[in-house]
């Protein structure tokens, strides 16, 4: 017979399948999310394998807003006069730093009925300057929104330092796509 901690992590085991209990907690997807994104440093949109990784965690508008925006940018590259710059999505679109994020410490979660919002702070060390340079840790802050669909929290939107969100950002760029590059 078997007793305490381990006994009672089988049962819970048990109880689950596949995904179906994978995330029963926000900060469960919130790890998720960013352990994907540190482990996946994006210079733009995810490609059609990345968002199928990221459907597992992220809620459907937001990945067709990404998947809108990847059509845009094809449209915008093919649109672009030879040796002209194209229109297209450029960092990390994550996270909100340029650069990416090298590693994250999540802050303290608001729950509002089937909606949260939780603090990320993000840090991307640049290794190319020397320890105690003034340029080679960045820190700031961002807000994830995860909303409860179908027994999972997904992700559903990131705000960004001062005022932006990923969401408005696809959605701009859909936007100023559709004007530079041609309607779909």
């Amino acid at each position: 017979m078997q007793h305490g901690r381990p006994f009672a992590a089988s049962l819970a085991l048990a109880a689950c399948s596949g995904l179906a209990c994978a995330a029963e907690e926000p900060i469960d997807t919130a790890r998720e999310f960013y352990g994907w994104v540190l482990s996946h440093p994006s210079h733009g949109l995810p490609s059609p394998k990345d968002r199928a990784e990221l459907a597992r965690f992220v809620a459907p508008d937001l990945l067709h807003l990404l998947k809108s925006a990847a059509e845009t940018e094809a449209r915008c590259v093919k649109a672009a006069p030879k040796g002209e710059k194209p229109l297209v999505v450029e960092g990390d679109v994550f996270v909100g730093n340029y650069e990416g994020a090298s590693e994250v410490a999540y802050g303290p979660i608001e729950r509002e009925g089937d909606a949260v919002s939780m603090e990320a702070n993000l840090v991307y060390i640049d290794t190319r300057f020397a320890k105690s340079h003034p340029h080679r840790v960045v820190a700031w802050q961002d807000r994830l929104e995860m909303r409860l669909m179908g027994g999972r929290w997904m992700v559903q939107d990131a705000h960004f330092l001062p005022d932006r969100t990923l969401t408005e950002e696809l959605e701009g760029y859909l936007d100023e796509g559709r004007r530079a590059c041609g309607k779909p």
